[in-house]
């Protein structure tokens, strides 16, 4: 079916994408770091040691996975050994976008903070998910579920009432997920404007692989074999709305989501008690990012 509207020009979104505010030059230096196989645990406490704001987070994070008060840590090295390399990296790029994530999005029916909230929610779940699964995750999974929605912030400048409209008759009359009815409307939707933001901030490829595909994991390969980091970003994603929802109802097992908890090695069981865990693990993180 082609676009109800005009496809939108995506030199235009790229262009929009670029007037974002740019990460801190302490989160483009860890993602250099940290994307190399060798990083070394010294570089990684240089670059956090130089950011008085990032320190602070970093140790407030590490010490909200503390058992004990004698767990709990003082220095960034201890932190960085204690967090992982993926989520030293998501809480620093974290630090950078949270005044624009923050905001409401009413374009999305978001409201203050909510946005946020489901970022945040996603990277726990990203990071937190090592503890079910045999498979290697790569680090960058939590950054790139805590970008996951990023694009959003971006597609909603053009969202004005007709387009909203439109969107909606799709949702409802025709039955289409949020992204398909960006796609049959629109032309493009924000998973991939997602990775154009990541690109503009010169993020590792990887890290644009998984936003671009969170909605569509099976049509992203790496080595002719289906991405584990979009499978990974898919499935936090979805487990994030569960992580800050009221509800006891478990996520609906959707084909896309089968598929992601088979290419990750996810028990329906195991499942369950990630979605429980990942409720109370990110109450205590979310707390630490305030």
């Amino acid at each position: 079916m082609s676009p109800l509207y005009e496809p939108i020009n995506l030199d235009d979104l790229i262009e929009r994408a670029n007037t974002l505010e740019p990460l801190p030059a302490s989160a483009t230096r860890l993602s250099e770091i940290l994307g190399k196989e060798d990083w070394q645990l010294e570089d990684v406490v240089e670059v956090v040691s130089h950011d008085q704001g990032l320190t602070g987070r970093l140790l407030r994070v590490a010490n909200s996975a503390a058992q004990a008060p004698q767990d709990r840590v003082a220095t960034v090295d201890q932190a960085v050994v204690r967090l992982g390399a993926g989520a030293v990296l998501a809480v620093a790029i974290g630090s950078g976008v949270r005044k624009q994530v923050d905001r409401a999005i009413p374009e999305y029916g978001m409201a203050e903070g909510e946005m946020w909230a489901l970022s945040v929610a996603a990277s726990t779940v990203a990071d937190g998910l090592r503890g079910y699964t045999q498979r290697r995750i790569p680090i960058e999974a939590s950054t790139a579920a805590l970008l996951h929605d990023i694009g959003k912030l971006v597609l909603a400048r053009y969202l004005d009432a007709d387009l909203l409209r439109h969107l909606a008759m799709a949702r409802e009359t025709a039955g289409l997920s949020e992204d398909r009815a960006e796609i049959e409307v629109l032309g493009v939707n924000h998973a991939e404007l997602g990775g154009l933001v990541a690109q503009s901030w010169n993020l590792p490829s990887i890290i644009v692989e998984g936003i671009s595909y969170h909605h569509t994991p099976a049509d992203a390969y790496f080595a002719h074999t289906e991405s584990i980091i979009a499978h990974t970003v898919h499935l936090a994603s979805v487990v994030a709305q569960y992580v800050v929802s009221n509800t006891e109802e478990l996520p609906e097992n959707t084909s896309t989501l089968a598929a992601s908890k088979i290419r990750l090695g996810i028990s329906m069981g195991d499942f369950k008690v990630m979605c429980y865990d990942m409720r109370v693990k990110f109450q205590a993180v979310r707390a630490a990012y305030d």
